[in-house]
């Protein structure tokens, strides 16, 4: 396996993690579990502001039930809050002691958009500070059993300031309160931070992708050009093959005329029989196939190395002429003048 396609194994297994970790994150905002926050905006100041102490969805209680709110259950809690009544206080986590303090108190309520907000007053300029600060930047709120009075707002992030001079809050009823925190989902995320990091998530997704496709064009570029080359390499050694060929069959003819014009040398001489002249021509062929050479003494002594072939010819050369063999195809030459022409009445009448 090439270093490409490794990487783009391991781009593909990194994108499917990552883009079911958006899938995941994205669920919990948008709904399918308890992840709705409430944010304090420290820049704006947390006194004489419109705070979301709540949203609409379905949310798992600190007693692990669900419970859902829509428009219409947070409209009846703004419109059944009457601080002149019972005022809801401020107060840090939830708390279960009939004297925990007071950091401030609710106002007004008014539900918008699927949220409830709250305005707080008598907030203490030490705890408006940690909030502008950004130590408490979620707040979570509880209910009476009703699910319509309002009971504490309470603010989540660091400990509890220690702040002399708070009025007690009288928390009657606290075991059968509902409370609900908006601020974390089942996995301890804050969506503000989900939602940065399914931001960042897909930015490394898209990332990852480019890359991929970048390393599926090198690997498709690479296996053209290697296509290519493989296809010029291919007509190359075709071209040589066939010059290889024609030059051997060139060579072979050349060769074999030779051959033959040697052993009809031999023939004619009286050194190679007639009859013997086919068997010689195949022998000297198959000898001519033959790479290895053999040293020859010559005459003159001197000694040279010469193919097997050429050794087999010299060797008929050195043959004494055997008259009985030579070629006939001329009119042998008759001493004393005679006439090469016979005449049949003349060599009758002699008879």
């Amino acid at each position: 396996m090439s270093l490409n396609d490794e990487s783009r194994r391991d781009n593909r297994r990194l994108s499917f993690l990552i883009l079911l970790k958006i899938v995941r994150m994205e669920r919990a905002v948008c709904g399918h579990c308890p992840c709705f926050p409430a944010i304090v905006d420290g820049n704006r100041g947390f006194c004489m502001n419109w705070i979301e102490i709540a949203r609409t969805g379905t949310f798992t209680d600190s007693a692990g039930r669900p419970q859902t709110f829509t428009d219409a259950d947070l409209s009846a809690i703004a419109n059944a809050y009457d601080p002149q009544k019972r005022d809801c206080p401020l107060v840090f986590g939830h708390p279960q002691s009939d004297s925990a303090p007071a950091f401030g108190w609710a106002r007004k309520l008014k539900a918008e958009g699927g949220k409830l907000l709250a305005v707080f007053e008598k907030v203490p300029e030490q705890v408006r500070a940690l909030v502008d600060a950004g130590h408490y930047r979620h707040v979570s709120m509880s209910l009476m059993p009703d699910r319509k009075t309002l009971r504490h707002v309470a603010l989540l992030g660091a400990a509890q300031p220690a702040i002399d001079g708070l009025k007690a809050v009288e928390l009657a009823d606290g075991q059968n309160s509902i409370t609900v925190d908006f601020s974390t989902n089942q996995e301890g995320i804050m969506p503000e931070d989900a939602q940065r990091e399914i931001g960042a998530l897909k930015e490394r997704l898209a990332t990852l992708e480019k890359e991929n496709a970048d390393l599926k064009k090198q690997v498709q570029g690479h296996k053209e050009k290697a296509e290519k080359a493989e296809t010029e390499k291919a007509a190359v050694q075709e071209k040589a093959d066939k010059a290889a060929a024609d030059f051997a069959a060139y060579r072979g003819k050349i060769e074999g005329e030779r051959r033959e014009a040697r052993v009809s040398e031999l023939v004619k001489s009286g050194k190679v029989k007639p009859a013997e002249k086919a068997g010689v021509l195949d022998f000297a062929a198959k000898l001519a196939e033959q790479t290895g050479t053999v040293d020859f003494a010559a005459p003159d002594g001197k000694t040279e190395s010469i193919s097997l072939e050429e050794r087999y010819f010299r060797d008929l050369e050195a043959r004494p002429a055997d008259e009985r063999a030579a070629d006939f195809s001329a009119p042998p030459a008759h001493e004393g003048g005679q006439s090469g022409t016979i005449n049949p009445a003349e060599l009758t009448a002699k008879m």
